[in-house]
């Protein structure tokens, strides 16, 4: 098997950090192109709008996910600087997420014929997340090509 796309998702999280750091090393030894991708979860909407009054909604959930993007665009910089550091090249996606960030991952995986993931083994969503399962199984379990999970 050849790896010549890795894909590294990332959310801010320690471990998707680590998982960055990883990737681009992958990257480099295997002179494999490499893209960061960040998920808006679509949590971000259904969490806004349990939360906010209806004649405001359109602007402002407007404005929450333009938050929402600006955070994942800098967690992608943050690894374009490692990257660069390495002198490794990185392709960066912001994704907004429609569904689940497990699915957005894997079809995104899918779709530009990726070979190889690198995830967290943890990300943002603590404790919740963990008991009810983790995007980091999800794409274990879904993802047409090897995962590896940075703890």
């Amino acid at each position: 098997m050849t790896i010549r796309r890795i894909l590294v998702a990332v959310d801010g999280s320690k471990p998707s950090v680590d998982a960055s750091v990883q990737a681009i090393d992958i990257s480099k030894r295997l002179n494999a192109e490499l893209t960061a991708i960040y998920v808006v979860s679509p949590d971000t909407r259904y969490n806004y709008l349990e939360d906010t009054i209806t004649p405001r909604l359109p602007r402002a959930l407007k404005d929450v996910m333009m938050i929402a993007m600006q955070r994942g665009e800098k967690h992608l910089d943050e690894v374009k600087q490692k990257a660069r550091e390495k002198d490794v090249r990185v392709k960066t996606d912001v994704i907004i997420g429609i569904s689940s960030v497990v699915k957005e991952i894997v079809e995104y995986a899918d779709k530009n014929k990726i070979d190889m993931i690198v995830i967290g083994s943890r990300g943002l969503s603590g404790i919740k997340k963990m008991l009810l399962g983790s995007v980091a199984d999800g794409v274990l379990t879904y993802a047409h090509c090897p995962v590896l999970v940075a703890k």
